[in-house]
């Protein structure tokens, strides 16, 4: 008897999807479900058959930033067979809060297998992929990475995980000690980050001028158009550098 087609979900959620509230095309289309973003693709496929039902391939994805895209990973698990795919967008490694990571596991169970494209996509530190992989051999799932290629089931397996989650932890560390080191350098230069202030040169000179005629700062911040709490903080500020 012919199978009738599986029904696969594909789920990203994030703070920044939810604000944006926009429907991107990808892939087969986007469907909006509340403040869910949600892919739904349509395969047909024959699932094998385990003692607790269909066994299945559990994909999961992530990205750091809102400038990365989903789309390439998500493809590269979908051709590794995964029947379920759920990603992360824009969440940190580093996050304690990954929603997709979480309903991942939460959809796998015994004779599942739980797919990763690499193993720096999935796990924070050593500890915590270790940590994870033990729990997921007691609960009856295989672990599967793709760029790496390792099959955790045997004891060879376990071991070159081991060392690819301590070379993932330590690429982390050393890519933040560069990102900081170079922010210290221009610090140094001069260089000032974040959002650029809104007290030019030419509103510290009046604003100057207005307070030693005796102005009070709600009302130089008013004939300024700027926020009170800039005024107050720059005329500490001015205080500061006139002492």
């Amino acid at each position: 008897m012919k199978q009738p087609p599986v029904l696969l979900q594909e789920t990203c959620e994030s703070p920044e999807i939810r604000s944006r509230n926009k429907l991107k095309p990808v892939g087969s289309g986007l469907v909006q479900k509340g403040t869910l973003l949600t892919q739904q693709i349509t395969v047909t496929s024959t699932p094998q058959s385990g003692r607790n039902g269909p066994v299945m391939r559990i994909g999961y994805t992530r990205v750091s930033t809102d400038k990365q895209t989903l789309f390439q990973s998500e493809e590269a698990l979908r051709q590794a067979g995964c029947d379920q795919i759920f990603s992360d967008f824009a969440v940190s490694a580093t996050a304690k809060k990954r929603p997709g990571l979480i309903e991942a596991r939460g959809a796998l169970k015994s004779g599942d297998t739980f797919v990763v494209l690499s193993i720096d996509r999935a796990f924070r530190s050593t500890i915590e992929g270790l940590t994870v992989l033990d729990e997921l051999h007691k609960q009856g799932i295989t672990f599967h990475s793709i760029w790496q290629n390792i099959d955790t089931t045997t004891p060879e397996g376990r071991k070159w995980f081991t060392y690819a989650v301590a070379d993932a932890e330590y690429e982390k560390a050393v890519i933040s000690r560069r990102t900081k080191l170079a922010m210290q350098a221009a610090k140094e230069r001069g260089v000032k980050f974040g959002r650029k202030s809104v007290m030019t040169p030419a509103k510290q000179r009046r604003a100057s001028k207005l307070l030693t005629e005796g102005c009070s700062g709600c009302e130089i911040a008013k004939k300024l158009d700027i926020s009170r709490s800039t005024m107050f903080r720059y005329a500490r500020e001015a205080e500061l550098l006139a002492s």
